[in-house]
């Protein structure tokens, strides 16, 4: 769990007086149909859409691509090498939570179909990467630009990654391995691994445009065989899912009472107000989205420290890790409710406050607004 609260690392939040606390990558990128590899592995971190780069500053020369696979390597300039994205053959690129990241879908030239299932592995820090013996491999517009220190790198993971060809232009038809290439011509540089980050497209002209670059050897997928030189280099389009908010309130097993049901009130808002309450240290669930007091449709996202000693009331909200807070509020007093400016009794958590030098016992409303992406959106207030 973590401590939300005045300092960002304590993340402790005592209150004396109503307080609330503001807080502000990435996966509802796919529309169309694909099929994720199999390889895919921990939570997933972002889900992005393959776009071609346009080869800055070889336009000229070069045919807009995302996938190069030449007869030799030094086959630059034939067209025929470069591989691109369309609305029927596209690549989706993935990173997940466990340092993996995949690159599957298809791309095309001509007649030739290239089915891709690639295993990232090994996320490093370029300090990390760095002081493995790893390098940077900077060239074309954007990576010219590009900062190591901006980038995440990758190595093939050989175990899991194929590349299956079909059709009449591709060099040879069938299933190939692939392994990481340190470069081009000399197996002895160091290796650039994979490089994903702002300009790691290095041939685009989009500076700053978050991309990957990376080369690896087409090989017998029987033997191991290097058969053909290859590379990724590719930006992405990464759609933001925004996360869901939702109201949460504190709930005791016993002596909660829901607002709804709350005798000489009219409330049609969800909620609970805990008490009467005698000094001492208490600590409550907390549960967003329970429309009508109903926790089997809500979520319990944390719980509530309370303490209440010499008439002062200190609270501790303890949200768990997955979970944003937006907002806080508490209400501490003598009603089962607090008050607004003009004495009428609400349920309003802008109205929340704790009073001064209480005394005997008294009741407590915890209030909370947190976010996540695995909210549905779908509860209200009532």
């Amino acid at each position: 769990m973590k401590k939300l609260g005045l300092l960002f690392f304590s993340l402790l939040l005592v209150f004396i007086s109503c307080e609330s606390d503001s807080v502000e990558d990435s996966t509802d990128a796919v529309d169309q149909n694909y099929t994720k590899s199999a390889s895919v592995r921990g939570e997933l971190l972002k889900e992005c859409i393959v776009l071609n780069v346009d080869r800055c500053p070889y336009e000229a020369s070069q045919p807009a691509s995302n996938f190069w696979w030449p007869e030799t390597e030094t086959d630059f300039f034939n067209a025929d090498a470069y591989f691109s994205s369309t609305d029927e053959h596209f690549l989706v690129f993935t990173e997940n939570e466990d340092g993996t990241a995949t690159i599957v879908g298809s791309v095309i030239r001509g007649e030739c179909v290239v089915e891709v299932d690639v295993t990232l592995k090994d996320r490093k820090s370029w300090s990390q990467w760095w002081a493995e013996g790893g390098g940077h491999k900077k060239e074309g517009c954007a990576g010219l630009a590009s900062s190591s220190e901006d980038m995440s790198f990758y190595v093939i993971d050989a175990e899991n990654s194929t590349l299956t060809a079909t059709g009449g232009d591709c060099l040879a038809e069938g299933t190939f391995g692939l392994e990481q290439r340190p470069d081009p011509f000399d197996d002895n540089t160091p290796n650039f691994g994979a490089h994903v980050g702002p300009g790691g497209a290095n041939f685009d002209s989009e500076i700053g445009a978050d991309g990957l670059s990376t080369w690896g050897w087409i090989t017998d997928i029987q033997t191991g065989e290097r058969l053909w030189v290859m590379d990724f280099n590719f930006k992405f389009d990464c759609e933001v899912k925004e996360p869901v908010c939702e109201t949460a309130f504190a709930r005791g097993d016993e002596g909660a009472t829901c607002f709804i049901d709350l005798e000489d009130y009219d409330f049609s808002r969800w909620g609970w107000s805990i008490g009467p309450l005698s000094e001492g240290e208490y600590t409550y669930d907390i549960y967003a989205a329970a429309g009508q007091c109903d926790i089997e449709k809500g979520t319990l996202v944390g719980t509530v420290d309370v303490s209440y000693a010499d008439g002062n009331v200190e609270v501790t909200y303890n949200i768990d890790s997955e979970f944003e807070v937006e907002e806080t509020h508490t209400y501490a007093g003598y009603d089962p409710v607090a008050s607004d400016k003009q004495g009428r009794p609400t349920v309003a958590p802008g109205q929340y406050t704790i009073g001064e030098d209480l005394e005997g016992e008294i009741y407590i409303i915890a209030h909370a607004v947190v976010c996540s992406d695995d909210f549905e959106g779908d509860d209200d207030e009532d």
